[in-house]
């Protein structure tokens, strides 16, 4: 599905440049930043297609008993961490999407646990249909790999700010960034999404 969705990003954003709508700055969300680094000039569409076809392949790769769940809790995200310190074994917030709403992550067990305690505290829960825990330790080992198919790709600074979801701030945008932007994109598997600092961060640029 990676390379679809990607595909799709690119041609809506090619619709929009008809019309002669360009950005002045871009994000994506998990594999939608390859969709923002294409429209920001760092990867051109057909090494973004490689890229993300290693992505996906490398996380299918991944061994390992359990592959793990997600769902979508809709709530504050204090209350959320508060639930999950509660809970035995490995969850964690994956995605911080909004204020009030994130999506957790982990070991099948706990995440199980974690719903009920969820939906016990009175919190709308809604679960993922998805083949791992994406943005956990779970899928962890396909950072490497993926990196490795990464260096050989044309990646070069982007020619407009792009936020980077490991940490919701830009990527560098310098003649040296290269080394940067492999490593973040090769965390950006096993991160957490920070989409509410990524917002934060285009409005203090100036985005509305």
């Amino acid at each position: 599905t990676q390379p679809a969705v990607l595909s799709t990003d690119i041609a809506l954003t090619r619709l929009l440049e008809a019309y002669g709508i360009r950005p002045d700055m871009t994000m994506g969300h998990s594999l939608g930043e390859y969709g923002a680094l294409v429209g920001a000039g760092a990867f051109n569409f057909h090494d973004a297609l490689e890229a993300v076809s290693a992505r996906g392949r490398e996380m299918t790769r991944i061994s390992v008993a359990d592959t793990g769940k997600m769902a979508a809790v809709f709530a504050p995200i204090e209350e959320i961490e508060q639930v999950l310190k509660t809970i035995e074994g490995y969850v964690v917030i994956a995605n911080i999407n909004a204020n009030r709403q994130a999506v957790i992550g982990g070991a099948s067990d706990a995440v199980d646990k974690a719903v009920e305690a969820c939906q016990k505290a009175g919190h709308h829960v809604v679960g993922l249909s998805v083949s791992h825990a994406f943005h956990t330790s779970i899928v962890a080992p396909a950072s490497e790999p993926l990196l490795r198919t990464l260096e050989r790709l044309n990646l070069r600074p982007p020619e407009v700010p792009v936020v980077a979801n490991v940490d919701g701030t830009f990527y560098p945008m310098n003649q040296d960034a290269r080394a940067a932007m492999l490593q973040i994109l090769a965390r950006q598997v096993a991160a957490p999404v920070q989409f509410v600092k990524g917002l934060q961060t285009l409005y203090t640029a100036g985005a509305r």
